[in-house]
């Protein structure tokens, strides 16, 4: 009997190591399967990633090259425009200089020279307005009043182109001392800003009508005496500018009326 049993143990013993061999070379042979098909799916993974990177550095160069080439051009015009700028505002400073120089003469002149009264002509209005304003009063009497001479000299000239424009264009300028004691306060300052804007485009508008060959407007104001205070000498050449613009206009109108 206990033979039997040790037989009976002994086929069991051996069937499952048969059976434990099989599954070990079963396991041993689909890890392989596995690992082989894993290194295929790997190979193939990285070959579609090499492929995509050389695609995306392909189309980086490609854009990058766009890039350069738009940026280039517009550093081209940029610095064209820039010149250009750079050309017409010397051109205004030389401008200046030289009425500024102009001007010094004539008051030279007017001083040496004795006073003779001038000709009335033809149509010429009776009440003749004056022709003689210049950036160097402008500074000069500015310091020596503390800006009262601008304050006075700015409302009489909104008079002087009410009285030379309104019955040309219908418009009104606001008289210059109501604008800064009253009006400029109310409106927080965007009263003198709207004032400055108008009378140059009208003072330009004026200028075209009568034929002068001198050009003013709005741009002026803001090219000049305001972003021209980063150059420091923007508001001055505008005072010059404004100033020779009112004269233009004062002695036309004194001729024609």
């Amino acid at each position: 009997m206990n033979e039997e049993v040790k037989d009976k143990i002994q086929d069991v013993t051996d069937t499952v190591e048969t059976a434990a061999e099989d599954v070990k070379e079963t396991v041993e042979t689909t890890a392989q399967e596995t690992k082989e098909t894993f290194k295929e799916k790997v190979s193939a993974l990285k070959d579609a990633v090499e492929e995509k990177a050389t695609e995306v550095k392909e189309v980086i160069t490609e854009k990058a090259a766009d890039v350069k080439e738009t940026v280039t051009e517009k550093a081209a015009d940029v610095k064209e425009t820039v010149a250009e700028k750079a050309t017409d505002a010397l051109e205004d400073v030389k401008e200046t200089a030289a009425g500024v120089a102009e001007e010094a003469k004539q008051i030279k002149e007017d001083l040496q020279a004795p006073k003779e009264e001038p000709k009335a002509e033809a149509m010429a209005p009776a009440n003749q307005l004056p022709t003689h304003r210049g950036l160097l009063k402008w500074i000069f009497l500015g310091l020596i009043t503390f800006g009262i001479y601008n304050l006075v000299i700015l409302t009489k000239m909104s008079g002087e182109i009410n009285t030379v424009a309104s019955r040309h264009d219908g418009k009104s300028t606001m008289n210059y001392c109501l604008l800064v004691f009253i009006v400029a306060g109310l409106t927080l300052g965007i009263g003198m800003i709207v004032w400055w804007h108008r009378i140059c485009n009208r003072l330009g508008n004026e200028l075209e009508r009568r034929g002068i060959d001198y050009q003013i407007s709005a741009k002026t104001w803001w090219g000049w005496n305001v972003l021209g205070t980063l150059i420091g000498i923007g508001p001055w050449v505008f005072a010059y500018k404004f100033c020779k613009a009112f004269n233009l206009m004062n002695a036309d109108y004194n001729k024609k009326g």
